[in-house]
């Protein structure tokens, strides 16, 4: 069956993970912007990580921004803080935030916790290093892509149930938060573009180093949770011809079912990543989308 795109994305329609990655490298930076390489220390003896400051023109007079952790997708084993510079230039120019993308550790070298780990070092090295940055330590939300978006429900609900810095937001793309079976297998498992087929649990397999007839941490596979009350507002986006499309949906309605605050868009006719086509509608009327989203749980509106 062959996946009928939205003309728009025919760039994405035989595009391989690798192809996909290699366009989302392309970037040139927005006048305005400045954009700092650092490492900040890893937790218990890990290796430092990159990180990746970005933040608009900003007197010290004017009041603190607020500040936004982007995490990076690739299926858990590929993938780095260049892909996401696209996004992470929009959402800082146009919030205006700050924004800090890592480059945390890779599957199947570094199985989990060690992304997860990452993922808390850097977030606990914003809220310490605020005020030194120009940032709003009591506003700062989470945004991630595919596996990136697994890690922020992750470090979502590690923070819920053992304290630390409040996520005012967490913004998920396209996450791979789950590894059941699609509804629609006919629609998304064949021709779909970037991501297709019919198991696609082997991500999750490397991420956690093999299941070994035990059941994983909820922190790894968030729809394994039981309880998902008390976590931060969230917003969840999933593309129609995406496999990940039904976890991301079943995701959002445990995350309604317990109380929390969530926003849910349905991407129609585009596949997983659609976003990385810059120049594109249905990618300018998300990102304005997280702006206002942003914005709002900022109460910057």
């Amino acid at each position: 069956m062959k996946i009928q795109l939205h003309p728009h994305y025919k760039v994405f329609e035989s595009a391989d993970m690798k192809k996909a990655q290699e366009l989302l490298r392309v970037f040139h930076k927005p006048e305005g912007l400045s954009i700092e390489d650092r490492t900040v220390p890893g937790i218990n003896g890990a290796p430092d990580i990159e990180i990746r400051i970005f933040k608009p023109d900003h007197e010290p007079e004017e009041e603190p921004l607020p500040m936004i952790m982007d995490i990076h997708g690739g299926g858990f084993t590929s993938g780095d803080y260049d892909m996401d510079s696209n996004r992470i230039a929009y959402l800082a120019m146009n919030i205006p935030a700050l924004v800090v993308a890592l480059n945390y550790r890779l599957a199947p070298e570094h199985i989990f916790p060690a992304a997860l780990d990452d993922c808390r070092a850097v977030w606990q090295w914003m809220y310490d290093h605020a005020e030194k940055m120009g940032g709003d330590r009591e506003r700062m939300g989470l945004f991630g892509t595919s596996a990136g978006g697994n890690l922020c429900a992750g470090l979502a609900f590690y923070i819920r149930d053992h304290d630390g810095p409040k996520i005012s937001f967490n913004a998920m793309n396209v996450p791979a938060i789950g590894f059941g079976p699609t509804l629609s297998a006919e629609q998304m498992r064949y021709g779909a573009p970037v991501l297709c087929g019919d198991n696609l649990s082997s991500a999750f397999v490397e991420y956690v180093g093999g299941f070994n007839g035990q059941i994983p941490s909820y922190y790894a596979i968030p729809n394994l949770a039981i309880d998902y009350s008390n976590l931060p507002p969230s917003l969840i986006i999933v593309a129609e011809y995406d496999p990940l499309r039904d976890e991301g949906l079943k995701y959002a309605r445990s995350l309604m079912k317990d109380a929390v605050p969530v926003e849910l868009y349905m991407m129609p006719r585009v596949g997983h990543g659609f976003d990385a086509v810059n120049d594109a509608p249905m990618t300018r009327w998300i990102r304005d989308g997280l702006v206002l989203s942003f914005q709002r749980e900022f109460g910057m509106l």
